[in-house]
């Protein structure tokens, strides 16, 4: 009886389940206030206006077992916004303003792809850019373009989510 019981709990071992894969960010964005300063009569603000700070993204494993069987697992991440108060004509968009840090041993190459060009963050989900491996600290910009006086003093406000991806 002990023996089937050991061979249950070892075939369950090998039962396949999800890849836990997580995102954490760290950090805020920020814009330099003088951007949103107008001095002159008739003026408007600048076409686009850049985050001065950037938050930093980690792709971690959440599992034990896929850090040491699987640790250069490839994964996608997208990028959506949801809108709280925003105006469609205010663009707001993302790219990828470094590498991280991951492993680079012979066996366990951490690698990341694509994010290099701002690209518009959208309702939608769409591809932002993607890696291979844990890669921590990614800095990531925002920046803001269609601001004008003509939509008025209001705040605006939207999240920006994204979501990691097996590959």
């Amino acid at each position: 009886m002990k023996f089937l019981l050991i061979i249950g709990l070892l075939a369950c071992s090998f039962v396949p389940k999800a890849q836990v894969m997580e995102v954490l960010v760290d950090g805020t964005i920020d814009f330099d206030q003088n951007s949103f300063t107008i001095s002159d009569a008739g003026a408007d603000f600048p076409n686009s206006i850049e985050s001065e700070s950037s938050l930093y993204l980690s792709v971690l494993s959440g599992d034990e077992w896929d850090k040491k069987l699987n640790p250069n697992r490839k994964w996608k991440l997208e990028v959506r916004k949801e809108d709280l108060i925003w105006d469609e004509e205010i663009q707001l968009e993302i790219v990828r303003a470094g590498d991280g840090y991951g492993n680079k041993n012979k066996h366990n190459k951490s690698k990341i792809y694509d994010g290099t060009n701002y690209q518009r963050i959208e309702n939608i989900s769409s591809y932002f850019f993607r890696g291979k491996g844990q890669i921590t600290e990614i800095p990531i910009q925002i920046r803001l373009s269609g601001l004008s006086i003509v939509h008025g003093a209001k705040d605006y406000e939207t999240n920006v989510i994204l979501t990691v991806y097996d590959d």
